[in-house]
């Protein structure tokens, strides 16, 4: 592909406002995608968004065949390795999570104390147990996710806009929408879990995915979305240069609030919010940082595996920092359906 692909001057999705003002600028820094793309905040409420953007008819083409949630999956399974950690997963997910099938009627205070180190890392990786187990993953990929809720006990429903993904997710579920997730066939009330990892950034009418996703829930349901976090610190550090832009794939780019605008907009409630980062992220942005200066050496030098150990180690110390300052690189938000009074 040689030919900048044919986009749109879309207004801001949040409020309708067409007023708006430029932020950061960059072509497709991960897949080369041709054009120069830019994100602008909306002078009506602040939003950050893609302007202008892909033609929803050609959004397709900015995903290669590579693309890395197409590929194989590797689901990462919370109850493996020595038989000591397989119960200490076991308690992590009964105590924490409500998997009460995974109760062990005694367990010694060494396997406490092990689950309690290894419940937050849990608690990113699994869903908690709600209602009869009935999950729901929007744009599921390969299926990696798919495969974790499996291995946990789901029953288990999977959305992917990609045919090739959808075939590698089809070895954890038949059950498979391939195509847009507003034409997904699924009833309303129909799952106690839906998640959505990275899926809000790349469509075009964010709120409408939102509130399909609330629809689908079932009383005491539980919406989880993760997306980048353009208002943590990678963002404020690297600007157009931070790894979480992903021009020209995403349309969207959501702080905590309003990433919390939308899910309100479309009848929805956060009731939580984490943060997460991970060292490999800030080095991404800090080599594309380098070079957008003219330091090509430099930025080489980073990807250097000693380097790349060295430097790693260090952000080993901010990582913990930027998520208790609510900075990550990720946020990941709870939200249920408001209910009619």
């Amino acid at each position: 592909m040689t030919v900048a692909l044919p986009t749109v001057d879309a207004p801001c999705a949040v409020c309708g406002d067409s007023g708006a003002d430029p932020v950061w600028a960059t072509p497709d820094r991960a897949f080369a995608v041709p054009g120069h793309y830019t994100v602008v905040r909306c002078r009506g409420c602040g939003f950050l968004y893609q302007r202008p953007r892909v033609r929803d008819e050609h959004l397709a083409a900015c995903y290669p065949d590579h693309y890395p949630r197409h590929q194989e999956p590797s689901p990462r399974m919370p109850i493996k390795g020595s038989s000591g950690r397989r119960r200490a997963a076991r308690w992590a997910l009964a105590s924490g999570l409500g998997y009460e099938a995974l109760r062990a009627a005694r367990v010694s205070l060494l396997t406490r104390l092990r689950g309690r180190r290894m419940l937050r890392r849990i608690r990113w990786s699994c869903p908690p147990w709600i209602g009869a187990g009935r999950y729901l993953d929007v744009g599921c990929g390969s299926g990696a996710a798919l495969g974790v809720a499996a291995a946990l006990g789901w029953r288990v429903a999977g959305i992917e806009m990609d045919d090739a993904a959808a075939a590698l997710a089809r070895h954890f579920t038949d059950e498979l929408h391939v195509g847009d997730v507003l034409t997904a066939p699924f009833a309303p009330g129909r799952f106690d879990v839906v998640t959505a990892f990275h899926v809000l950034e790349h469509v075009p009418d964010p709120i409408a995915v939102a509130r399909r996703m609330l629809d689908w829930l079932a009383p005491g349901g539980l919406l989880i979305v993760e997306v980048p976090n353009a208002g943590g610190l990678g963002a404020r550090l690297f600007g157009g240069a931070w790894a979480g832009l992903e021009l020209p794939r995403h349309l969207s780019h959501f702080t905590p609030a309003t990433l919390e605008t939308v899910i309100a907009k479309a009848g929805g409630t956060v009731i939580w919010t984490w943060h997460q980062a991970k060292p490999r992220t800030y080095l991404w942005s800090l080599s594309a940082w380098l070079r957008d200066r003219g330091w090509n050496a430099l930025a080489r030098s980073t990807e250097v595996r000693l380097v790349y150990g060295v430097l790693k180690l260090g952000l080993e110390v901010l990582v913990p920092l930027a998520r208790r300052a609510r900075s990550g690189e990720a946020i990941r938000i709870g939200a249920v359906r408001n209910r009619p009074a």
